[in-house]
């Protein structure tokens, strides 16, 4: 199996316990290679991580991350048109030719089961597979360019067929997307690899990314607040929360931080803390949260949820579209 993660620095220990959670929960694989781009690692943290690669006698590659104005040929004036992480985007230049498949990750995730059924899937005709994004495509269609019938994948977890990624020239045509919008990519690089792939995704389970929104908010307020237009049942999110095999940790409102940060209220906080002490850095970050969100977070849990789902859905599904000045 190869693993592809993207990291600077200050997320290296993220993605550390990361990379932990799937060795320690995929001990059958005869073979797992990593390959991180390396956005600015320090030298010291990269020998710590081959350390503890090693020592499941697994293997890792650190891969310089390139200028994204010279990856993409496009001169990216600032972090609301360019996201670093749009270097995930290269995999298919990035990456030794003789990979044919690869599974990409997000430094926040946490994988707690075994990943063989999902690495020897039959893709078919697909470049893609992953975990639908709640969203509502009609809302945001001049800035996805997708209708309501085809899937809008969460960036956090996505297989790769390499071979057809290359053979459809997909980098190729993220430039020229990149080029036409002027750099001002909604949602970055996961709306690129959703209209570049369209029509060629094939849709998980969500138990492979189950992200924070599963566990924030009781799925008929979550379908309230974001008024997908496709989406899983709620079975289908029940059954992903109760057995993930690959959760997603990402950032929401209505929690307070996230479980590599103290006091974090989500509810594998404390599975995540295991498996970071197996990490090199077994301590947790500081609750650094200013008053005005620590306030404004205690505002959110004494307003019922479904109202507060109620008010969100207008701001979300009816002003945030609209905001072409902010390009995230």
């Amino acid at each position: 199996m190869n693993v592809f993660y993207f990291s600077s620095d200050l997320f290296a220990n993220v993605a550390a316990t990361s990379m932990v959670s799937l060795m320690e929960n995929n001990k059958s694989f005869d073979y797992i290679h990593f390959y991180m781009i390396d956005d600015g690692i320090k030298e010291d943290t990269k020998k710590q991580i081959v350390d503890m690669v090693q020592n499941y006698n697994r293997e890792i590659d650190f891969i310089p991350a390139p200028d994204p104005c010279e990856l993409f040929r496009y001169p990216f004036k600032d972090r609301y048109q360019m996201g670093h992480s749009y270097v995930r985007m290269g995999i298919g230049s990035l990456l030794p030719k003789s990979i044919d498949r690869v599974l990409c990750l997000d430094s926040d995730t946490l994988i707690l089961g075994n990943l063989s059924e999902l690495w020897n899937m039959n893709m078919e005709n697909n470049i893609l597979a992953g975990v639908i994004d709640c969203m509502n495509l009609k809302a945001y269609h001049k800035q996805f360019g997708l209708s309501g019938n085809e899937f809008y994948c969460n960036a956090g977890m996505f297989l790769v067929d390499l071979k057809k990624w290359r053979k459809c020239k997909i980098e190729e045509k993220i430039i020229d997307i990149i080029q036409k919008k002027e750099g001002n990519i909604f949602f970055f690089e996961q709306t690129l690899m959703n209209y570049c792939c369209r029509g060629k995704i094939a849709k998980l389970h969500p138990k492979y990314n189950t992200y924070t929104l599963f566990y924030a908010f009781d799925y008929k307020n979550l379908i309230r607040w974001r008024q997908p237009t496709f989406f899983y049942s709620k079975d289908e999110t029940s059954e992903a929360t109760k057995a993930p095999i690959i959760v997603h940790l990402t950032r929401n409102f209505y929690m307070t931080s996230r479980p590599w940060v103290e006091n974090c209220d989500h509810p594998l906080t404390d599975t995540y803390i295991e498996y970071k002490r197996k990490t090199p850095w077994t301590q947790l970050n500081k609750d650094n949260r200013p008053i005005s969100q620590i306030i404004k977070y205690r505002i959110w849990h004494c307003i019922p949820q479904w109202i507060l789902c109620t008010l969100a859905s207008i701001v979300y599904n009816e002003i945030r579209p609209k905001m072409w000045w902010k390009n995230e």
